[in-house]
């Protein structure tokens, strides 16, 4: 062991900048010549490219393990390397996942070329490179090894299309009230080299300057409890566009739901507006979005204490937001198909769970696991019938993941591994033929397949009124 290793062994991870200050100490090096045997090193690992003066994290193998290992990276981000260390807290405080275009808002870093900036695209391959976030379909996620949760797709992307909902919202308001000129808002737009959630031009006289309207600027944080910390970036981005030479005004907006007393002072001390769901948009609809919120973050256990709960947030989206209802119709669904099962399935019921199996993400739809079986659960909700690419990709890699995945869970050794396509507009003739075919083949496992009119019948043996009348109204609707 090297006498830099010993030094990390005792003492932990560590910037390079003071692991070369203790080595000096220890061996009565100077300080040129301890930074020179700390960067030729190689017996030690590093996280390098974001750190002030050329800096990286230096750690040991053995380091990875520490449950705390991630929250000490985020901690030397935010003291050598902030304007990287907000590409991590936003995506942490979402959770472990977040869209490319949410994750451009909730940074201060220009998305268009600037000069002594790295390109926002090449800072995110950093984070890839050094094994802290993996990028796919349009979504950043932290490495499983950093996220102490168990990560929900499904949740996040309709958590997403709510947020999306409130920016729509507020374009409307905006534009309603006159505080943006009618065809100007726009979301996820450029002002300034950077991204906003909202943007449009506000035509009162008093923001104009130098012949210039000035704007309208928003961001939205949603769906968990906002800290002083969160805010920084948007203060940050404000303080950067007002710096630069002949800056338009602006009216900033953060757009919230749940803030903490500390970040309202902070926010209100900068001169931001405050936007409360709920006093923009009424009570009723700031209730309903937190109990869709509360229902998707607890989908289980919210299944087995209050199983029609969802079933009343649909009827509550129809009346008041026809248009989101519509939108997070899929997420519904599987609460339908999970419904379902909760009625007979004595132990767990998960929805969305994300794994990684063969280096790619899957996301499974419903997990039920019986005292005797585990269903896994596909569920499409779409107008069109579902075709025989998305079933040769299920039968091709989703089931082998699944089956690769269920075969590491110690407690599932004995049980039965069962696989259900759920669609109700049903499936086009090669799709069905294929299912058919795979369901009579398959020995070692079960598999079967339901339409609108199966799961319709399935509904009507629930003997649940208003999940009869939810299949009817509002999931198959026109599919029959």
């Amino acid at each position: 062991m090297t006498s830099i290793e010993r030094i990390l062994q005792t003492h932990g991870p560590m910037m390079s900048s003071k692991l070369a200050s203790v080595l000096r100490q220890d061996e009565g090096l100077s300080i040129n010549t301890a930074s020179q045997k700390v960067s030729r090193d190689r017996s030690i690992l590093r996280v390098k490219g974001f750190y002030t003066s050329g800096q990286s994290f230096c750690y040991l193998a053995n380091h990875q393990t520490d449950p705390n290992f991630f929250e000490q990276i985020i901690a030397s981000l935010e003291e050598h390397g902030r304007k990287y260390w907000y590409c991590l807290n936003a995506i942490k405080m979402s959770g472990g996942i977040l869209s490319s275009k949410y994750l451009e808002c909730y940074t201060n870093y220009p998305v268009l070329p600037l000069r002594s900036h790295i390109p926002f695209k090449d800072v995110l391959q950093k984070f890839i490179d050094n094994n802290i976030l993996i990028r796919s379909e349009g979504y950043y996620l932290l490495m499983p090894k950093f996220n102490q949760t168990i990560l929900n797709f499904s949740q996040y992307t309709t958590l997403e299309m709510i947020k999306d909902d409130i920016l729509s919202n507020f374009n409307s308001l905006t534009r309603n009230i006159g505080l943006v000129s009618y065809y100007t808002g726009q979301k996820f737009a450029e002002f300034g080299k950077f991204t906003w959630g909202f943007k449009g031009v506000c035509p009162i006289n008093s923001l104009k300057a130098n012949g210039k309207l000035g704007f309208v600027l928003a961001d939205l944080l949603f769906g968990h409890k906002v800290h002083e910390k969160d805010i920084r970036f948007f203060i940050d981005k404000i303080k950067t566009i007002q710096s630069f030479n002949n800056a338009s005004k602006v009216i900033p907006f953060l757009l919230v739901d749940d803030l903490e007393p500390k970040a309202f002072e902070v926010l209100k001390k900068n001169g931001v507006v405050v936007g409360f769901i709920k006093e923009l948009f009424g009570q009723k609809y700031a209730d309903t979005l937190k109990d869709l919120v509360t229902v998707l973050n607890n989908a289980g256990a919210s299944l087995k204490t209050e199983p029609n709960k969802y079933l009343d947030l649909i009827q509550e989206l129809k009346k008041y937001n026809s248009g989101l209802a519509n939108n997070i119709k899929g997420t519904l669904f599987e609460f339908l198909i999970a419904h379902l099962h909760s009625i007979k399935a004595n132990n767990s019921i998960d929805l969305g769970r994300e794994i990684f199996e063969n280096n790619k993400r899957h996301e499974i739809d419903v997990l039920a696991i019986y005292n005797d079986k585990v269903v896994f659960a596909e569920c499409k909700a779409t107008k069109a019938k579902v075709d025989n690419g998305l079933i040769e990709k299920w039968k091709g890699e989703k089931i082998p993941a699944f089956r690769q995945w269920a075969n590491k869970q110690e407690t599932w050794r004995n049980k039965k591994l069962e696989f259900e396509y759920w669609a109700t507009s049903g499936f086009e003739d090669e799709a069905e033929k294929i299912l058919c075919s795979l369901s009579k083949s398959a020995t070692s496992i079960k598999v079967s397949y339901y339409n609108g009119q199966d799961i319709r019948n399935k509904a009507v043996e629930a003997k649940n009124k208003k999940l009869k009348e939810a299949v009817d109204n509002y999931f198959l609707n026109s599919n029959i």
